[in-house]
């Protein structure tokens, strides 16, 4: 439940998220004034104190923190149902409920960092920091989702990275992965934001241009193949690039669908003798070419 929330809450633009926790601080510090040290209601404080330091930031649980605090010591020293308060006494509660405060927010944010952590790195490749398989069919299946919404195109390239194992075996484990991250680095790094990128094998690595037709992915697809192509050739890597890429018109065509024509167009480009990238474009159904 905990979690929707924060979902929920995660999607409010910070500045009004932090109006509404100011005004929950409000609310409590009232209710706190008025009923005085009879009812004890001081641990609500630390619903406004736990949402910032959970969504927004630390910085703004420790804000929170003093902020409270600062708001308790009003509402329990000045209520009319309590007797006259030394300063010392005013100043150790300050101090103690202070302490508390900002030990809830600094655990909660500890613990909403954690969290975070666990989440990429279970959606992300362990070598190269990008998507694994699984992570990619989901981004893919939201991005392809939207392009039906839209109408509008989205190409997916998938290539492979030929004697990769040869290579491995050849020059060890350490160089096999020296290679792969160095394809990671290429895709975070020339790709846009929009796009989605993924490792589905050990040497096989997969694209989705978001809103990309037959034009703009042949532009993409050779900036990128002559890039990872000319670092190979400049480190003397023996590699073979062997590429399909499907341009979807029609839009209505299902991720599974899709993957599997485009892995069979990357098996076509591998047993070709004059060109190592196979391009199509799906218009109404698949077989059909353009």
């Amino acid at each position: 439940m905990w979690k929707s929330v924060a979902r929920a809450l995660a999607k409010i633009p910070e500045g009004f998220l932090i109006l509404i926790i100011c005004a929950l601080v409000a609310v409590v510090g009232i209710a706190d004034y008025y009923t005085g040290q009879d009812i004890l209601i001081s641990f609500f404080f630390l619903v406004p104190i736990l949402i910032g330091a959970w969504v927004v930031s630390l910085t703004t649980g420790v804000l929170l923190s003093i902020l409270c605090a600062i708001v308790w010591v009003i509402a329990n020293t000045f209520t009319p149902l309590s007797p006259a308060i030394p300063a010392w006494i005013i100043a150790w509660n300050a101090a103690i409920m202070f302490g508390f405060f900002l030990v809830s927010s600094v655990v909660i944010s500890a613990l909403s960092r954690s969290l975070a952590r666990e989440q990429e790195l279970a959606h992300a490749d362990y070598l190269t920091g990008i998507l694994n398989s699984r992570a990619f069919h989901e981004q893919a299946t939201l991005e392809i989702a939207r392009a039906k919404r839209s109408g509008r195109p989205f190409t997916i390239a998938y290539f492979d990275l030929e004697n990769l194992k040869a290579i491995t075996e050849q020059y060890g484990q350490i160089q096999g992965d020296k290679m792969l991250r160095f394809i990671g680095r290429i895709l975070s790094r020339y790709m846009r934001v929009t796009d989605v990128i993924g490792r589905m094998s050990g040497e096989e690595f997969i694209i989705l241009f978001s809103e990309t037709d037959q034009q703009h992915a042949y532009a993409a697809i050779a900036r990128l193949y002559g890039m990872l192509t000319a670092e190979i050739h400049k480190k003397s890597w023996p590699l073979k690039i062997s590429m399909g890429v499907l341009t979807c018109n029609d839009t209505a065509a299902g991720l599974d669908n899709v993957l599997r024509e485009v892995d069979k167009m990357m098996y076509e480009a591998k047993k070709s003798s004059t060109s190592q990238i196979a391009y199509r474009v799906l218009e109404k159904e698949l077989g059909r070419q353009a």
